[in-house]
């Protein structure tokens, strides 16, 4: 056995226990950084990339560059059949190009915008069930040779058990999703909200800072649901859902605790910021409610500001002040009466 014989079995075996721990990854973003790691060392590449085909745009978008003026190219889009890269993609299959400038499948379009200058070629698919999402391609070797047919099918095999590790990790991270989200509103359910609000206890802990909960009830709801029926009852949450969710920034953490209930967990700095925040929500639930093609409804909205460290008094406060809103038959929004806050706010603007 020659000496180049015995390094490839070595390099085989390496990359054979290296592909298997690709797969042992449980995220995206772990599989994404072990084939970084991964590729680096077997194949010393001056460059490689991970693209992933955007089908309803035919582009692909480039979501890991490493090597010569890889920053420029993260986020950048080119024809998803144009090119190398745009061959794997249509034809599903690995490619191998030792003379990239003399060959017709190649592209000059990334050189020219990098200025870099590419030789040696090595691209593979990432594909699940024959369906093409994305490409791995490897451009000119560290020492200035060419890639070999061995790498070629190394990468190949790399970027199989990397598509079904990718897969995985989507499909966990969907299922984890659910378990954490209300399947009629996709808002958070209990579960996802007790979960965000303990990183967001530690975070406040660490740093400081308060929080406002806002609690929404649905005035009469088991009312619409025996008049109009279950089905107009889901429209109506819904709608409060989406003008909650519209109405939230991105800080907030938005979820429907059951029934017809649902609380915004926000990052407050005064008692004045979290009433402000009460009125922008009755005056989107409001017009959510007058525009409900199941019909209108009110709601009824409890706040409380406080500080982060008892979620539990945050949360029983609030649901006081809801309840003594109710009790005094103000609920906090209704269609009407977000008509008058409009006509008062545009005569003061006259």
């Amino acid at each position: 056995m020659s000496e180049a014989e015995f390094d490839d079995l070595i390099r085989l075996s390496y990359f054979s226990e290296t592909a298997k721990s690709i797969v042992s990854e449980s995220t995206v973003k772990g599989v994404l950084d072990r084939l970084m790691d991964t590729i680096g060392r077997i194949f010393a590449p001056l460059n490689w990339s991970l693209m992933l085909l955007d089908r309803p745009n035919d582009q692909l978008v480039f979501k890991i560059a490493v090597g010569k003026a890889s920053a420029k190219l993260i986020g950048m889009r080119i024809p998803a059949f144009e090119g190398v890269a745009g061959w794997v993609v249509a034809n599903g299959r690995e490619l191998i190009i030792e003379d990239a400038s003399a060959d017709e499948r190649w592209s000059e379009r990334v050189d020219s915008m990098t200025g870099f200058k590419t030789e040696s070629i090595i691209a593979v698919p990432l594909k699940t069930e024959e369906r093409v999402f994305g490409v791995i391609e490897l451009i000119n070797k560290l020492d200035g040779g060419r890639f070999s047919a061995l790498e070629l099918r190394m990468l190949a095999t790399i970027a199989e058990f990397a598509a079904i590790a990718i897969e995985k990790a989507v499909y966990l991270a969907q299922i984890k999703r659910m378990a954490m989200s209300d399947s009629l509103t996709g808002l958070l359910n209990r579960r996802g909200l007790g979960k965000v609000l303990e990183r967001e206890r530690s975070r406040i802990k660490r740093y400081g800072g308060s929080m406002a909960f806002l609690l929404a009830d649905i005035d009469e709801f088991k009312a619409i649901n025996d008049s109009r029926g279950h089905e107009a009852g889901d429209i109506v949450l819904k709608a409060v859902a989406d003008a909650m969710s519209a109405t939230s920034r991105e800080s907030d953490a938005v979820a429907r605790l059951g029934g017809d209930e649902f609380l915004v967990a926000m990052n407050c700095d005064s008692p004045e910021e979290a009433e402000k925040a009460r009125e922008r929500f009755a005056l989107a639930l409001g017009a959510a409610a007058s525009a409900c093609p199941a019909g209108p409804f009110s709601v009824s909205l409890g706040l409380h500001f406080g500080e982060a460290g008892d979620l539990g008094l945050l949360f029983r406060e609030s649901d006081k002040d809801l309840y003594r809103r109710k009790e005094e038959r103000q609920p906090a929004c209704f269609g009407d009466r977000v008509m008058e806050a409009l006509d008062e706010a545009s005569r003061g603007d006259r």
